[in-house]
């Protein structure tokens, strides 16, 4: 979807209006996936003799380099009243695997009128993100693709103080998740609402905890060749907790963690493709990471993210090839500047 970019560029020169400065970040991101197609333990050791499964790739890993620009404007300010508005852009290289490469772009409206006090509209694209090749069944067989899908997300949320260390987030979204040809059977519509509450601990850092119900319609259900024979609908509950601590040694200005875990369950039941069928999964994330401040403008923050999906089937070669481990380094450096043209 190319409408976000260009109203992304066309909002960097609408920001360049008014009285109040516009606020830069420019990131680069270093990372590191062990896991880049998502591979379960049996494909890995298998991959040898079904090398048409990599795409292309001749490594399971990949080095990563990102680049993210974010543009943050205040477009009228009267007294704790405040209209922000944020522009970002996102361009990812994985060095040995092409196939991944993608952009994504983020804009958003908040209205604030106090502390922790707002209302935000956000709507968040995701351009063509490849997952592996898979076999095309409305032609064979064995005819292996590349499958990428691309997001169009839209969500509305409302944040309000509970008390001085206390405050919660209420939200609801639109998540359009559409398939590139010849993949398009598996196109989805995700409805997900979100309840968020968070804990200032003084003199310590910060707790939460948030938790996302979705509902997923698989809109070409039936729709189209022999593929989209088979309902891809789902439900899903995710809960997330992220934890901030102050450093207590001067080296870092802040440690993190974060768990989060997705529960998705299936609607389908086919006696005839038991590979799909009477399946759900577990996918469990845990995110360390510490941060230092090198001066106002500066920021370096480095982080592990270990992932692990556990699929439940009756059928246990199912659960062995839809089950996998990932792990993920990041190296992020952020340098923050403004300019006020008055």
């Amino acid at each position: 979807m190319r409408f976000l970019f260009i109203f992304n560029i066309i909002s960097l020169f609408y920001f360049l209006q008014g009285s109040t400065p516009i606020n830069f970040t420019f990131g680069y991101h270093a990372g590191y996936d062990d896991n880049v197609m998502r591979f379960s333990s049996k494909e890995i050791s298998d991959a040898t003799s079904n090398a048409k499964h990599m795409g292309g790739s001749k490594t399971f890993d990949s080095y990563v380099n990102k680049i993210h620009l974010q543009l943050n404007k205040s477009l009228f300010i009267l007294k704790k009243k405040e209209l922000v508005a944020t522009s970002s852009l996102s361009i990812s290289n994985y060095v040995h695997n092409p196939n991944k490469d993608y952009w994504s772009g983020n804009f958003s409206l908040k209205y604030k009128w106090g502390s922790y006090k707002y209302f935000r509209y956000s709507l968040r694209h995701l351009n063509s993100y490849y997952l592996r090749h898979y076999i095309d069944r409305d032609k064979s067989i064995n005819n292996l693709q590349p499958c990428s899908f691309s997001d169009n997300d839209q969500f509305i949320s409302f944040s309000n103080k509970i008390n001085r260390k206390n405050w919660y987030n209420l939200g609801i979204g639109f998540l359009q998740r559409y398939y590139d040809i010849p993949f398009t059977e598996f196109d989805l519509d995700i409805y997900y609402v979100r309840f968020k509450l968070s804990q200032k601990i003084q003199k310590i850092g910060s707790i939460s905890f948030q938790i996302d119900r979705a509902v997923a319609d698989n809109i070409t259900f039936g729709e189209t060749a022999v593929s989209s024979e088979f309902d891809r609908s789902y439900e899903s509950l995710e809960w997330y907790i992220p934890i901030k601590f102050k450093s207590p040694i001067s080296l870092f200005d802040q440690i993190g963690l974060s768990i989060r875990q997705e529960l998705r369950y299936y609607e389908a039941e086919a006696s005839n493709d038991v590979l799909h069928a009477g399946r759900d999964h577990s996918d469990n994330k845990l995110t360390i990471w510490i941060n230092k401040d090198l001066s106002d403008d500066l920021n370096v923050s480095l982080s592990a993210r270990f992932r692990q999906r556990k699929t439940n089937s009756s059928y246990d070669w199912v659960s062995d090839l839809k089950s996998f481990n990932q792990v993920q380094l990041w190296c992020k450096i952020r340098w923050g500047f403004s300019y006020d043209k008055y």
